[in-house]
């Protein structure tokens, strides 16, 4: 087994939360090695996600307002906004909010959150919560002039005092019918802890779309409690395709209960049956892959799980198991490899699949001393590996000798940095891309997770000088999230959060041409808006060996209310 490294956790602030201690290097050191050369870094105003503009409204909150009017509309100065162009935002609907906190020393911390709002007296959502829970209450003031809502919670501290929680928005002037911006404050106990200014864009189909173009629902499996009930099965987030079965991971959800990995026989693409659930038992379940008889599931608190498939409709755990007290956020199989993407990359001799054998750890260098790198996914091709590194940008990495030694870091690509490569406050978070071959050149295709990221696609032909060809992008109140590429055809399917599906013809990788749509985020589901990240979250698209003739042409597609659905391309 090659040389070990150590890596750093990432510490992703919880919006309108307090704050959170910075990353801690894990071990018995700090830092690392410094990156070696083959680094490009874009200059932050070509490359950010979103643009740094300050305040987001006209208007404040009320400095030494206290008492059960702290977070209620009377402590917000309202009176420079433009109040009578709030009556055009609609009282119901998802909205997701960009928010910009003020910090005591005088700096600022960016968050997203999501809200759903209901005039018939459903469920709602606000900042995390739902009205589901009984020590919860929402008021809201929405006219002509005016848009307010503030949250209300009651709980208790470890040594059993009270925490009175109001947490209120204020809306200050419309710029249209689906996009306003306004003030918030987070009050305990009647005492402002948090306060600032806000952004917000009420999710309807964009561009004068319909529900779909060029894909048509063949079959919608809500992922659901085996009671039988409507109660969800956790959060779905991620499914993969073998033996004419569908095999989908929940994470486990305030609302949405414990989740784990759910068995659906989809040798009948138009109707799906599920066979077994099992419980992930709390151990955070996000990420699935499979080679022959073996199904590799990320676990966050017990890294790589290993199932028997040989029955496919009845997972069992291998006699060989790969299990540690690290992250495994996500998988990915190459061959006889199997890579586990977390704390840090782990990989894994898969010559015989039931009995993954650890190879070794790998990170690149200078990650661990790096702020917020932290590896979501990786994709290899070629003998390259390319990680997605959060802020740590992609890294690209030579794993073509992986059996005998440890990978060697070629190059990397980095954005939203300042002119000494510190992440910026608008820096892009990479998550997760593809790679293939177009002609003389092999082009990567990345994507961040956050407000405003979106496809970037890259010459990575010589590593160390990755070039920016062009981006691809929605609605900056929404984040792109997976993607799948067709190398053959040269499509590039895309799970696009509230944008639902995009299937993209990369044919000419300088123009990506959209080719079809599927809208999967309908306002109405379930528990919407509890979290930024909801709709279209994980998509497959069935290759050799997997493919098969019930699944030829499909597209798998998990989304975070409905479940899996099953598309058909008609173009």
């Amino acid at each position: 087994m090659w040389r070990s490294r150590l890596t750093l956790l990432l510490c992703l602030p919880l919006a309108l939360a307090a704050g959170c201690d910075e990353p801690k290097c894990k071990g018995t050191k700090c830092g690392g090695d410094s990156p070696d050369s083959g680094v490009v870094v874009e200059p932050e105003a070509a490359e950010a996600d979103w643009a740094v503009t300050g305040p987001y409204a006209n208007c404040h909150f009320k400095q030494g307002t206290t008492g059960t009017q702290c977070g209620e509309l009377s402590s917000f100065d309202l009176s420079a906004c433009q109040r009578t162009t709030l009556g055009s935002i609609g009282k119901e609907g998802v909205f997701t909010t960009h928010g910009r906190m003020e910090l005591s020393d005088g700096g600022v911390r960016y968050f997203k959150q999501s809200h759903s709002l209901r005039e018939d007296g459903g469920t709602e959502t606000f900042n995390g919560w739902s009205t589901d829970s009984d020590n919860m209450y929402l008021t809201k003031y929405l006219s002509d002039d005016t848009w307010f809502v503030s949250r209300h919670t009651e709980g208790r501290f470890a040594d059993g005092g009270v925490a009175n929680v109001t947490v209120g928005y204020a809306g200050c002037s419309a710029q249209d019918s689906e996009h306003f911006t306004g003030c918030y404050a987070v009050c305990l106990n009647g005492q402002a802890y948090e306060k600032g200014t806000f952004k917000a864009a009420r999710i309807t189909p964009a561009r004068g779309e319909s529900e779909a173009n060029g894909l048509t629902l063949v079959s919608e499996t809500p992922i659901l409690n085996q009671d039988g009930s409507d109660y969800f099965f956790g959060l779905p987030v991620d499914v993969y395709v073998t033996k004419n079965r569908a095999y989908v991971v929940s994470i486990e959800g305030t609302y949405q209960g414990v989740g784990g990995l759910t068995v659906i026989d989809v040798s009948d693409p138009a109707n799906p049956r599920v066979t077994k659930r099992i419980s992930s038992e709390r151990g955070y379940w996000n990420g699935v892959w499979a080679k022959g008889d073996a199904l590799y599931v990320a676990s966050g608190n017990y890294g790589v799980v290993t199932f028997d498939i040989t029955n496919p409709d009845d997972p069992v755990l291998t006699p060989v198991q790969v299990q540690e007290n690290a992250d495994a956020h996500t998988v990915f199989v190459e061959g006889n490899h199997l890579y586990a993407m977390g704390d840090p990359t782990r990989i894994y001799d898969i010559s015989n699949p039931r009995a993954p054998r650890l190879i070794g750890r790998y990170e690149p260098p200078g990650a661990a001393s790096y702020p917020g790198a932290y590896v979501h996914d990786a994709f290899v091709y070629q003998g390259r590996m390319y990680s997605y590194y959060w802020s740590y940008g992609m890294q690209i990495s030579d794993v073509s000798r992986v059996d005998e030694q440890e990978p060697t870091h070629l190059g990397a690509y980095r954005y939203g940095v300042d002119s000494k490569g510190n992440p910026t406050l608008n820096s892009a978070h990479s998550h997760a891309g593809a790679v293939g071959t177009f002609g003389d050149r092999l082009i990567a295709f990345e994507g961040g997770e956050d407000w405003g990221s979106h496809l970037r696609v890259l010459d990575v032909t010589d590593p160390a000088h990755v070039k920016l060809i062009t981006r691809y992008r929605l609605r900056e109140e929404v984040s792109i999230h997976n993607m799948i590429l067709d190398e053959a055809r040269k499509r590039l399917y895309i799970a696009y959060y509230h944008e639902g599906v995009r299937v993209l013809d990369v044919a000419n990788p300088a123009q990506p041409r959209e080719l079809s749509y599927f809208n999967t985020f309908r306002s109405e589901d379930p528990m919407r808006g509890l979290g930024f990240y909801e709709g279209a979250i994980g998509i497959r698209v069935p290759k050799v060996p997997d493919v098969s003739a019930a699944n030829a042409g499909l597209i798998y597609v998990v989304d975070t209310s409905r479940g899996l659905l099953i598309l058909r391309e008609t173009k």
